[in-house]
């Protein structure tokens, strides 16, 4: 996970959340002010005293530009406290911003002014303090805004604050996208274009409030278009495809313009698709509103339609940037919640023990924030790796290649079925690798998720499993655990499958 960086005003509290921050996470704090100094070997107001601000800034840059290309220790990202002009440096903005996210503590001048009090700052000698924070404020107001991926109100106890900015971050996929996951929706949700003139919003009716609030994002940086499709996999579907290609060629979409899709999987994967097939290929931003769509569909690449069968037709396409909001998530209800949690679950199965460890320790109760992030690292990594599902990739189909016959032919939601899916491919672990399947099922149980469906319907999942796009010309790919965080993909026959289908009380 990249870094936190902690941009504002002087007195807006960056030190103070930054420390409380470290407190109680595993994170590391920075302070770039004291690295400065101690460097120098004097004071901040020292080295302006004696060689003036522009070495001062010299000096800033370099330890951001260092810290920014400096790995982590241990792979965690630090929290770091940078100083308030920081953001008149364009490169080392750009620096923070490629190693991690940025957050804006902005505070009102009057605030700032009490916090500071007789504080000494050079920048600040001999004038009108609340005065000069003004002024200074409304030169850099701009600049704390383009450099920032978040706004977090500072007017506020320390705890509040830290607790908003504990959730943000930014996570790298590949080099062609990104996942910024925040209280709400960033300041800025386009990435920066010079040659975008029109943006199509893509929603469902369920999500067309949280589409509201994108499309007002959208109109403050480029022309923007709502359509609205049906809802469920009903979207995904040649028929919605054929009236956007229409409605596309309407509004003469160019290749610098951008498709945002806002919704679940479903959306996510049509206007995906959508991106990846108009033009042959334009900008994609995916704005997930529930936390399947969070933790897995938004992210990775992976677009598609339904053609007799679950996203038979389909390409790989990364989306510029996904943006998560922690706030559209905590106010879901609790069965889009809990069918979410299966693919967070199956992350900690396959790369993540800590993820297991929290939803045994808090079960639907989980830290939002935490759990997912952890899960949306650990599929950034996995693809990074392996964009085209050509090696490790396949990981992420643990629980799916009985699981999505499950889903079609007994009518369960897709989270509900790759649980049941989860606990099947643990029993084909236990009985190949001497796997224990209750470390599956058991945190499958603690969510409340289902982990099996009395039904005699074994023939007609196999058939759809036949025609699982995972088939290959030596047989069917299944992923296996050796141990939680320790997966193996391995070919297995009908005997292995039929096995795992009775063990969550599917028979023939």
């Amino acid at each position: 996970m990249g870094n936190l960086w902690l941009v504002g005003m002087m007195g807006s509290g960056k030190s103070t959340v930054g420390r409380s921050i470290a407190a109680t996470t595993d994170r590391r704090f920075i302070d770039v002010d004291s690295m400065v100094e101690e460097r120098a070997g004097m004071s901040i107001a020292g080295i302006v005293d004696e060689q003036g601000e522009v070495a001062f800034r010299e000096m800033e840059g370099a330890e951001i530009r260092r810290l920014s290309a400096e790995p982590a220790r241990g792979g965690t990202g630090r929290v770091i406290a940078t100083g308030g002009g920081v953001v008149l440096d364009p490169a080392g903005v750009e620096a923070m911003r490629r190693s991690g996210v940025v957050a804006w503590l902005d505070a009102p001048a009057g605030v700032l002014a009490g916090r500071i009090g007789g504080e000494d700052r050079p920048l600040l000698a001999g004038s009108d303090v609340a005065s000069r924070l003004a002024e200074i404020l409304a030169v850099r107001h701009s600049l704390y805004h383009q450099a920032a991926h978040y706004r977090i109100d500072a007017d506020r106890p320390v705890g509040e604050v830290a607790a908003e900015v504990v959730g943000c971050a930014r996570i790298a996929v590949d080099d062609a996208s990104e996942v910024l996951i925040g209280p709400g929706l960033p300041d800025r949700l386009l990435p920066a274009s010079s040659g975008r003139e029109q943006a199509v919003l893509i929603c469902q009716p369920g999500s067309r409030p949280v589409a509201g609030s994108v499309l007002e994002l959208l109109r403050s940086e480029a022309e923007a278009t709502l359509i609205e499709v049906p809802d469920r996999d009903a979207a995904k579907s040649v028929d919605t495809l054929a009236v956007l290609y229409s409605r596309l060629a309407e509004l003469n979409l160019g290749r610098h313009d951008t498709i945002v899709g806002v919704g679940g999987g479903a959306v996510t994967d049509l206007a995906g698709f959508v991106a990846a097939t108009w033009l042959r290929g334009i900008e994609s931003v995916l704005v997930p509103t529930t936390l399947l769509g969070a933790v897995d569909a938004s992210i990775g690449g992976k677009t598609g339609i339904n053609v007799m069968g679950k996203n038979l037709v389909g390409s790989f396409w990364h989306p510029s940037r996904v943006a998560i909001s922690l706030d559209v998530l905590s106010r879901l209800p609790e069965p889009l919640l809990l069918e979410g949690s299966a693919e967070a679950v199956k992350a900690g199965f396959i790369a993540d023990p800590r993820l297991v460890d929290l939803f045994m320790e808090h079960g639907p109760s989980f830290p939002m924030a935490e759990v997912v992030s952890r899960a949306v690292a650990v599929k950034a990594e996995v693809v990074s790796e392996d964009f085209r599902e050509t090696g490790r990739r396949a990981i992420l189909n643990f629980g799916h290649t009985l699981g999505h016959g499950i889903e079609v032919v007994c009518g369960l939601s897709h989270g509900h079925a790759v649980a049941v899916g989860m606990v099947a491919a643990a029993a084909v672990s236990a009985d190949r690798l001497g796997f224990d399947e209750s470390r599956v099922r058991v945190p499958l149980e603690r969510l409340g998720l289902p982990t099996r469906i009395d039904t005699a319907a074994s023939d007609a999942i196999l058939r759809i499993v036949q025609r699982d796009k995972k088939r290959t010309a030596t047989g069917l790919r299944m992923v296996l655990l050796r141990d939680i965080g320790d997966p193996v993909v391995e070919y297995v026959d009908e005997a292995a499958l039929r096995l795992g289908l009775a063990a969550v009380g599917i028979a023939a």
